[in-house]
């Protein structure tokens, strides 16, 4: 397994130098060839326009005194000697030259104007010649700027590969530099994420100063200045793309410093309820006691009402029952509190309570309150064994537990008729009253009285979703 993780990290090291690396070749090569005068920056029109940087001769000498005749044959021979041109023609007049023909390219064009031009006792130029129409379909300067664009990518590889070096070596630094920090701030910061925040901080400006070395070297000095003027520009569109991505990510950092809830406890959250299994820079991970997984936003939970339900060890309940008014409320009090106070998991401190919550046409509603110690014990689990042990000593002091009394009108009256009771009939026997069952304190369907965080976090601990993701808080 160790091997196998090391291999894939040098893989994924692999995959993001190698796009790096491509792009230092083609934008190198590029800015080589923007240093060279391209053919559109060195041509013009015949308007006077400035032509460029073009490769003529300062003065072109005819020895021993000029003359038409001689200008124009010294003229005439070097645009035959070129090749560029189709049917040259050049004549002269008092110094007033006049080129015709044809050219290959635009450039050649302006070429000849300014070799003549050069030419000694040359005043002015006219320049008459055409350049030649390109076919629709013509390769010729697509390949021969991929032809130029190759020899000087060959031309510039050593400087490629000088930068190549540099940014491998600003990568492991970055990478150095981040660990080193987490380290340093291991006993310094608390919070997890903190420390990774500050790692990368740290390795991301170690990279960027390595890649702006690399530009400089490979010759992008250009490019390499614009990369760190406008790092702050690209922080803040990304800022704006990815708001809720930023503004989740601020909140993980708020919640590990903050820490409003920690691993395991029961929180509730803008109507979701469930145990914290982790939190993540994404998200918050709820279990709930279903057994299912809830995943919020950070922000969501930073900025909504969290009820953290273990927060605090001691939490009161409480449930409602109701006696018959033939009752007596004192008595019933008793006996409940009497239930109470011999409960394992009621505390004592603070005491229960049952008091007098309404009165209805039937029932006294008598509302009883307690506090139980929920790190240790379930409040489900809690209030069923409660409830029973209620329902038991009640019974057993003839305590009546009625429902809500009904009227019911008959208008034509009810019929009663008297049967004698002759003791022979083996039907009109007396009632046997049968004396209540005891309650247990525990019974089998409520289990141990202990809380399901144990259970719960166990039957949720195979999420695969999540296994991967680092844990904020403790």
């Amino acid at each position: 397994m160790q091997g196998d993780r090391y291999y894939w990290q040098k893989f994924k090291m692999i995959r993001y130098i190698t796009p790096f690396c491509m792009v230092m070749l083609l934008l190198t090569a590029a800015n080589a060839q923007d240093r060279n005068v391209s053919a559109d920056d060195i041509a013009t029109d015949a308007s006077g326009d400035r032509i460029g940087e073009v490769n003529v001769a300062e003065k072109v000498q005819v020895d021993p005194v000029n003359s038409d005749d001689r200008i124009e044959k010294r003229l005439q021979e070097i645009m035959q000697a070129t090749g560029w041109f189709e049917s040259p023609k050049v004549s002269v007049d008092r110094g007033v030259a006049f080129i015709e023909g044809i050219a290959d390219t635009k450039r050649h064009q302006a070429w000849a104007e300014a070799t003549a031009m050069n030419t000694a006792d040359v005043v002015a130029v006219v320049n008459r010649v055409e350049v030649a129409a390109q076919p629709f379909w013509n390769f010729a300067p697509a390949l021969e700027s991929l032809s130029q664009l190759g020899r000087e990518a060959v031309g510039v590889l050593p400087l490629v590969l000088i930068a190549l070096v540099i940014g491998v070596l600003a990568y492991y630094l970055a990478i150095s530099a981040a660990r080193l920090t987490r380290w340093v701030a291991t006993n310094r910061v608390d919070s997890h994420l903190l420390r990774q925040v500050m790692g990368n901080v740290v390795g991301v400006v170690v990279f960027i100063i390595g890649v702006y070395i690399a530009l400089r070297v490979s010759g992008l000095t250009r490019l390499a200045v614009t990369l760190l003027g406008g790092t702050g520009l690209v922080g803040l569109a990304l800022g704006f793309a990815f708001r809720d991505i930023a503004e989740n990510y601020l909140s993980s950092i708020l919640l590990s410093l903050n820490r409003p809830f920690r691993v395991g406890d029961l929180i509730e959250v803008e109507g979701a309820k469930g145990y914290v299994r982790k939190v993540t820079t994404r998200g918050t991970v709820l279990n709930t006691l279903e057994g299912n997984q809830i995943q919020m936003p950070n922000s969501t939970v930073y900025k909504g009402k969290i009820t953290n339900f273990t927060a605090t060890p001691l939490s009161r309940h409480d449930f409602t029952i109701g006696i018959g008014f033939e009752h007596s409320i004192g008595e019933a009090q008793e006996m409940i509190m009497s239930v109470l106070t011999g409960h394992a998991c009621v505390v004592s401190d603070p005491g229960p309570m049952v008091i007098v919550k309404s009165l209805d046409s039937a029932v006294v509603n008598l509302q009883v309150l307690y506090w139980i110690d929920q790190t240790k014990h379930s409040e489900l689990k809690v209030s069923s064994s409660v409830i029973r042990k209620v329902k038991q000593r009640l019974a057993e002091t003839g305590i009546t537990m009625p429902n809500e009394a009904r009227e019911v009108v008959f208008p034509l009256g009810v019929p009663v008729h008297l049967i004698q009771n002759t003791g022979s009939d083996p039907s009109m026997k007396p009632d046997v009253v049968k004396a209540p069952l005891l309650e247990p304190s525990i019974t089998s369907g409520e289990g141990n009285l202990e809380t399901e965080q144990t259970e719960v976090m166990r039957a949720t601990s195979n999420d695969e979703t999540i296994k991967d993701e680092v844990n904020l808080i403790a």
